[in-house]
C-alpha cells in the first residue's frame, strides 16, 4: 500500500508540472494573440455603431466619387434623403459609403496596373492543429496538450480569415480584412495591420530590395516562412509568418521578386519529399539513413496526401 500511493502521488505531480506547463504556454500564446491583434481601426468599421448623420454621409460620397464613375455616383447622391431618422442616418450611412468601395473599378485597375498580387488564404495549417487537438483530447484524453493546440490552431485559423500579404513591384506589405467578406484586400491600406510590435515595429511594409534573405519551411510541404530585411534595424531584422496562405504562391512571388536566398530554391513545378528534406540540415542527415528504395520514392512525393501512400508501402 504505501508503495502505491508514492507512485499514486508521483503521478499527480507528473500531472499538475505538465498541466503548469501548458498553461504558461498557453498564457503566453494569448499574449501574442492580443498583440498581433491590435490594430488600428477607423470609424466606418464599427458599422452601425458609428452614429452617421445625413450631412455626414453626403460628405463622404462626395470624397469617395471621384474613384467611381460620375453617373453612377450622382445618380446615388440624389437618392440620398436630405432628412433621415438617427437609426435611418445610420443605416443609410452604412450603405452608401460601403457600396462604392465594394463595386469600384477603379481600385482593381490600379492595383493590376501597378503589379499588385494578393496571396489567398489557407486554412490547413489551422485545421490541421484544430484535428491534432481532437485527437489528443477527446481520444487520447491529454486535456492540457489538447487545449494548448486547440487554442494555436483556432487562432491561427481566425487570423487565416483576415490576413493578407501582397506583393507589389517595389513592396511587401500585410493588411487585415474584415474577413471572408470583409474588404476586398487590394483597397486596403496597411494601417489595417497596425503596427508589428512583435517583430521590430513599424509598419507592415517592407522594400523588396531591402531582404538580404528568405526560406521557407519546407519546399512542397510550407509549414513556416522567414525573410530578413535591413529596412526596419540596419543590422537585420528577422520576421517569421506562419503558413496561413497558399504557401506555393508565396513562394512563387519569393522567388520572382525578392533578391537570391542564402540557400538554393527548387523551381516550384520541382517540389516534392526529395527537395523539402535538402532544404535543412536536419532533412539532410533523415535522407541519410533511408535506404535506396525509400529514396527512390521521394520525388514522386508532391503533397501532403503522397506521404500517407508512401508511409502504407
Amino acid at each position: 500500500k504505501p508503495l502505491i500511493r508514492v507512485n499514486h502521488e508521483s503521478n499527480l505531480i507528473m500531472a499538475s508540472k505538465t498541466a503548469i506547463l501548458a498553461s504558461c504556454g498557453a498564457v503566453a500564446v494569448l499574449c501574442g494573440c492580443v498583440l498581433l491583434a491590435n490594430r488600428n481601426g477607423s470609424p466606418l468599421e464599427h458599422g452601425l455603431r458609428t452614429r452617421v448623420t445625413a450631412p455626414v454621409a453626403r460628405g463622404r460620397i462626395a470624397s469617395i466619387s471621384k474613384r467611381c464613375a460620375p453617373a453612377t455616383a450622382a445618380a446615388r447622391l440624389s437618392k440620398m434623403p436630405t432628412q433621415t431618422t438617427a437609426s435611418n442616418s445610420k443605416i443609410a450611412g452604412r450603405k452608401f459609403a460601403l457600396a462604392p468601395l465594394r463595386s469600384s473599378s477603379t481600385d482593381s485597375e490600379s492595383s493590376s496596373s501597378s503589379g499588385l498580387v494578393v496571396i489567398p488564404e489557407d486554412y490547413r495549417l489551422g485545421g490541421s492543429l484544430l484535428g491534432v487537438a481532437f485527437l489528443l483530447g477527446p481520444a487520447l484524453h491529454l486535456w492540457p496538450q489538447f487545449f494548448l493546440h486547440a487554442l494555436i490552431g483556432g487562432f491561427l485559423t481566425f487570423q487565416t480569415t483576415r490576413v493578407r500579404f501582397r506583393f507589389s513591384d517595389s513592396d511587401l506589405d500585410v493588411v487585415f480584412t474584415d474577413g471572408p467578406e470583409g474588404s476586398a484586400a487590394e483597397s486596403l491600406s496597411t494601417a489595417s495591420s497596425g503596427e508589428n510590435m512583435l517583430q521590430g515595429g513599424g509598419e507592415n511594409r517592407w522594400s523588396l530590395k531591402s531582404v538580404t534573405n528568405w526560406e521557407m519551411w519546407w519546399p512542397g510541404f510550407p509549414i513556416l516562412v522567414y525573410f530578413k530585411e535591413n529596412q526596419t534595424k540596419s543590422d537585420g531584422q528577422p520576421h517569421f509568418f506562419p503558413i496561413i496562405m497558399d504557401g506555393k504562391k508565396l513562394y512563387e512571388q519569393m522567388l520572382a521578386k525578392m533578391g537570391p536566398s542564402k540557400n538554393a530554391k527548387p523551381a516550384p513545378e520541382d517540389w516534392n519529399l526529395d527537395t523539402a528534406l535538402d532544404a535543412t540540415p536536419v532533412g539532410r542527415s533523415i535522407k541519410e539513413e533511408l535506404d535506396d528504395d525509400v529514396k527512390a520514392k521521394l520525388k514522386e512525393v508532391k503533397d501532403f496526401g503522397d506521404i500517407a501512400k508512401l508511409l502504407k508501402s
